[in-house]
């Protein structure tokens, strides 16, 4: 009688353990979503604010952008980047001259005054700081999220991902693969992973998206230009994913990278985190 009951016992608290590796790995996300995608959008390309944006509007989406500071389209276009911003979507940083590696394999085309190989650490994050206070002159927000370029991270050999936080809340990469897909508490708030499609059709973008969902968790999409300028995907493949999500909203919750990285940190760290 003893044994049995310890037997009971036993089969108990592997149940309980069980249910409780479960419920921690797998997060609630709003609205009853199984899953959160961040669509983001990389450089201050003019087919943001052209093309982008009225899409994003008319399926009631919001993306966010992480303009670099030299970008043409910025300066030209400003009064469109504030519509840009009145209609709620998110500014990000990206720095003033978007500096990467050009050590790295494909990177001939970075110049000289970009190469992040020759920065200094006090360097990247003053050019951080610059795109910090542009953009709050901008949209008047001192909260700012940050998005690597070209998914660097080591100015002059040295990693400064340690130290965004001092200038961002949450910092995305990103990769023209499709990286393994995290658990929502393995992403690292300042490396939150994004595919970045380049000519990929709606189809690509819907399985990729399929698979978030799949996987109950939180991850972005990178893009550059739409139907125009490089890294491109089709102006008719980015709405046929629109389509898509707006189709599955109780699925996926569609959100700014500012929203969904407080959101996972608010249950990962608590609320006062």
């Amino acid at each position: 009688m003893k044994n049995q009951k310890l037997k009971i016992s036993y089969v108990f608290f592997l149940l309980l353990t069980t249910a409780c590796a479960q419920t921690t790995d797998e997060i609630l996300w709003p609205n009853g979503a199984k899953a959160a995608i961040c669509l983001t959008y990389d450089d201050g390309l003019s087919s943001h604010v052209n093309t982008v944006v009225p899409l994003l509007n008319k399926y009631n989406f919001k993306g966010t952008f992480f303009p670099t500071l030299a970008a043409p389209s910025l300066y030209g276009e400003m009064d469109k980047w504030k519509t840009l911003i009145r209609d709620g979507h998110e500014m990000g940083n990206h720095t003033a001259y978007h500096p990467c590696r050009k050590s790295e394999v494909g990177m001939d085309w970075v110049k000289a005054y970009q190469d992040l190989d020759t920065y200094t650490l006090e360097q990247v994050l003053e050019e951080v700081q610059l795109a910090n206070s542009f953009l709050l002159a901008m949209d008047g927000k001192k909260k700012r999220t940050f998005a690597y370029p070209c998914a660097h991270y080591h100015a002059g050999g040295k990693s400064y991902k340690d130290s965004i936080a001092s200038y961002a809340t949450a910092a995305r990469g990103s990769s023209e693969e499709q990286l393994e897909l995290l658990g929502p508490f393995e992403i690292d708030i300042y490396n939150v992973p994004s595919w970045a499609p380049n000519e990929h059709g709606a189809e690509d973008l819907i399985a990729y998206i399929e698979q978030i969902i799949k996987n109950k968790t939180l991850s972005t999409l990178t893009f550059h230009g739409v139907g125009a300028e490089h890294m491109r995907v089709t102006e008719e493949a980015h709405e046929e994913m629109l389509q898509y999500l707006d189709a599955h909203r109780e699925d996926i919750w569609v959100t700014t990278f500012q929203e969904a990285t407080d959101y996972l940190k608010s249950k990962k760290y608590g609320k006062d985190r």
